[in-house]
């Protein structure tokens, strides 16, 4: 019994447990995007709800593997920018989140 357990255990990726996955690649915040989600009271799920459907709302035109949502919630807009990156670490391509901002809407 405890050799089929440790059996399982090996075979789940803490990874896939852990990250959401937009496009089929794993959403992984950067250090100064994951202060960022806190301020903004919202978890990787809730950038994953932004990206998914969201807006884009780049200022200007962007590379084909930087994308920038918005989301407006009540009196608030939700941005999320994430950049198609090689995580050296698992050897695959994810999605890291650069950026997270709120912002309170303009009358």
């Amino acid at each position: 019994m405890l050799v089929t357990y440790l059996y399982v255990i090996r075979d789940i990726s803490i990874m896939d447990a852990m990250y959401p996955r937009f496009h089929g690649l794993q959403l992984l915040p950067t250090r100064a995007a994951l202060t960022e989600l806190m301020e903004c009271n919202l978890t990787l799920l809730d950038a994953l709800d932004i990206l998914e459907n969201g807006y884009n709302c780049a200022g200007s035109k962007r590379k084909k593997n930087k994308i920038e949502n918005c989301l407006d919630k009540g009196k608030k807009t939700l941005k999320v920018v994430v950049v198609q990156v090689l995580y050296y670490s698992l050897d695959e391509e994810i999605w890291h989140i650069t950026h997270v901002g709120c912002k309170t809407k303009r009358k």
